[in-house]
């Protein structure tokens, strides 16, 4: 055991002083490939040229993974969030789900756990909102692996709730994979879950691995491959199959160098994998070799993070720099210029124009003082016609009322009746264009309410308390006295032949615009157009209305009787340039008869 423990010290000195001399040799930079840089600064300039800032978001974040697959996680993540400048203000996507994993896994490679979980999160808020299970397969895989690390970093506190954590992602992960029929997303998910169970010697380990390493070759994912070959070396190693373990070892470097993956992240870990096997094997001096190109490695990492991304980036930004100060040093000039051209102008112009404007002020102020007195008298004079025209309508009132008391004839008396309450329409109108704002709209909501009420206490139906649904609507004086005329008829009619022997009356009006057209229906509870009142009337079969849709379960059409008042009703709706009709049946509400009429507001 001593003899050990002086072997493994001897081992450490040497890498140490191995590492201090390779140090102060020249520093190489991590392999980029060219192939995929010259692809990203080709979608780059496409992009600056078609000022496609979502291109352009494309380009950098291709030049982060770039950097990714060469180890140079710094530059990648400057990159990335170069993107993400541009892919945020541009709303949830699923580019921008998987940028929030990209940068989740950068910081989690750089030891920065907080913050890959605080994007990782990110990520699968994103992916839920959008409802993408692309991006949601994506984001369980980067929780899971940022669980795993936390898990493998912890000494004994949360170290189950971890392990836990991370298994419930993969086992989402791979349940979605199945759910959409992804076979590079299955594979992924098992490898991932072969890679934790063999870190609890779990014996589903090796299975998972293996069909990993299937699904990979059935999609010749190399770099993939090797990856999975190395985690299957560590599970035959952790279950006592040291044989296995190296076979699948040696196929994995074989496969690498067959394949020129030239990949920093793959190279390392493999390198990694070997030192692992042969110290466990007890092979110290293969040990010795590996943990040399492990430090060699790790070394190129080191230095590439601090000098070739720091010269990287100080160039871009001092070329950003001057571009910008020389963009802005031309628009300058340039502006200068176009001043200096237009302020000899502009100072005799502004003068000229001063003296104009002050010439006209004056003569619009005086022209617009007089029109203020001609509307003011205008709007008095049309204030007076109106009282005038409401007043005569009410002398024409009181004298049809008088003259129908004289009547001993009730069809007489009844016909005088329905002819005063027309003309109180009327005057209920110009009654509310005089007290009203506007001098030539009524508003209809109490017009129509006064006029209904009005008809209702003239046939002793006071008390009856109308369903009003009415919007705020403004109609002209030409169109609001057809209306009027028309409800004071409607509701004569249910007054007459709808309330007459009916316990329990009700009424429903209703008024709403759409658009440009105002929708208008009146409906009462009575018998429906089937009332003997209504057949005395004189129904004919001249003429017919089909019923429209107003809720109603069934409906009968009927013919309308040629009366004076379906004649005028005939007339008005006419003026208006509306059409109409009559529906009688059962609604939820109402049985009886629904008139509905749509004309042009």
């Amino acid at each position: 055991m001593l003899r050990l423990f002086q072997y493994v010290n001897y081992l450490m000195v040497l890498w140490l002083i191995m590492l201090s001399e390779c140090i102060a040799q020249k520093t190489p930079y991590l392999n980029v490939k060219p192939d995929r840089i010259q692809r990203a600064s080709q979608l780059e300039q496409e992009a600056r040229k078609k000022n496609d800032p979502i291109l352009l978001a494309e380009a950098w974040y291709l030049f982060g993974k770039t950097y990714v697959f060469a180890g140079d996680y710094r530059t990648a993540q400057v990159y990335f969030l170069k993107s993400l400048r541009l892919q945020e203000p541009q709303g949830d996507s699923f580019e921008l789900s998987r940028l929030y994993v990209r940068l989740s896994e950068n910081e989690d490679k750089m030891g920065n756990a907080v913050q890959a979980l605080r994007y990782a999160t990110r990520s699968l808020q994103i992916a839920q909102r959008i409802k993408s299970d692309e991006a949601l397969i994506r984001s369980y895989g980067v929780l899971g692996r940022i669980y795993l690390t936390q898990w493998q970093n912890q000494s004994t506190t949360h170290k189950t709730a971890y392990y836990n954590q991370a298994l419930s992602f993969y086992s989402k992960r791979e349940a979605l994979s199945y759910k959409i029929k992804d076979t590079l997303g299955i594979a992924e998910a098992t490898i991932e879950l072969g890679t934790l169970f063999t870190k609890v010697k779990d014996p589903r380990a090796i299975p998972y691995l293996e069909k990993a390493l299937d699904l990979f070759t059935l999609k010749e994912k190399q770099g993939s491959r090797v990856n999975t070959l190395m985690h299957l070396s560590e599970a035959y190693s952790a279950f006592g199959k040291p044989a296995l373990a190296l076979q699948a070892l040696n196929k994995a470097e074989q496969l690498y160098e067959r394949a020129k993956l030239n990949e920093y992240e793959t190279r390392l870990d493999l390198e990694a994998a070997f030192v692992y096997y042969f110290q466990g094997s007890g092979q110290w001096e293969k040990a010795f070799e590996r943990l040399k190109k492990l430090s060699e490695l790790e070394r190129i990492k080191l230095v590439a993070d601090r000098n070739g991304a720091i010269s990287r980036l100080s160039l871009e930004f001092e070329a950003e720099k001057k571009e910008s100060l020389l963009s802005a040093q031309r628009k300058e000039i340039k502006l200068n210029t176009q001043n200096l051209r237009l302020q000899r102008g502009i100072t005799m112009a502004v003068s000229a124009l001063f003296l104009i404007a002050v010439v006209v002020s004056a003569v619009f102020f005086r022209l617009y003082r007089k029109n203020q007195r001609i509307s003011r008298r205008n709007e008095d004079l049309v204030k007076e016609q109106n009282h005038r025209v409401k007043n005569n309508l009410q002398v024409v009132s009181s004298l049809l009322s008088l003259q129908s008391k004289r009547l001993t004839d009730e069809l007489a008396k009844k016909a005088i009746e329905e002819s005063r309450l027309r003309v109180q329409s009327m005057a209920i109108l110009h009654q509310r264009l005089y007290d009203g704002d506007k001098l030539a709209e009524a508003s209809l909501d109490e017009f129509i309410q006064e006029v209904v009420s009005g008809v209702l206490t003239a046939y002793g139906f006071a008390v009856l308390q109308p369903q009003f649904s009415i919007d705020k609507i403004s109609l002209p004086a030409d169109k609001a006295v057809p209306l009027g005329l028309i409800l004071n008829e409607l509701t004569t009619n249910a007054c007459k032949y709808a309330f007459a022997d009916n316990e329990s009356p009700a009424f429903r009006i209703s008024c709403h615009r759409n658009n440009n057209r105002i929708h208008l229906t009146v409906a009462d509870n009575g018998p429906g157009l089937s009332s003997p009142g209504l057949e005395e009337a004189g129904w004919s079969d001249e003429r017919s209305y089909e019923p429209v849709s107003a809720g109603w379960s069934e409906s009968e059409v009927k013919t309308l009787p040629i009366s004076f008042g379906m004649q005028l009703i005939q007339a008005q709706a006419e003026q208006l340039g509306g059409t109409y009709s009559f529906v009688s049946g059962e609604s939820k509400e109402f049985t009886g008869v629904l008139f509905s009429m749509v004309f042009k507001a």
